[in-house]
C-alpha cells in the first residue's frame, strides 16, 4: 500500500514569518502615521494617511521580497499590511481624540 503524504498546514512555520521584517514595516508605518498626524491637519490628512498606507505597503513588499522565500509570502505580506493599516488607524484615532 502507498502511504499518503503528510498534510501541510496553511500557516508557515515561525521561521518563515521573518518577524524582524514585520516589526520594521510596522515601525515605518508608525513613524509615517505620526509625521502625518503632527504636520498635516484638516481635510488633507485623510489623503496623506492613504499615502502613508501606500508607502507602508511598498516597504512591506520590499522587505518581504528581500527574503527570497516563496512559501508564505502572501500570508506575510497581508499580515504586515493589515498591521500597518491598524497602526496608522490607531494613531489617527488617538490624534482625533486628543484636544487641539
Amino acid at each position: 500500500m502507498t502511504e499518503t503524504p503528510p498534510q501541510t498546514s496553511e500557516m508557515p512555520d515561525a521561521h518563515s514569518w521573518h518577524v524582524p521584517r514585520l516589526i520594521i514595516a510596522w515601525a515605518v508605518a508608525a513613524v509615517i502615521g505620526v509625521l502625518v498626524t503632527v504636520f498635516v491637519s484638516g481635510d488633507q490628512r485623510f489623503s496623506w494617511l492613504a499615502l502613508a498606507v501606500g508607502v507602508s505597503t511598498l516597504v512591506t513588499f520590499a522587505l518581504q521580497l528581500g527574503t527570497a522565500q516563496r512559501e508564505g509570502f502572501i500570508t506575510r505580506v497581508s499580515f504586515s499590511v493589515a498591521g500597518s493599516v491598524v497602526i496608522i488607524a490607531c494613531i489617527d484615532i488617538v490624534a482625533l481624540l486628543l484636544p487641539h
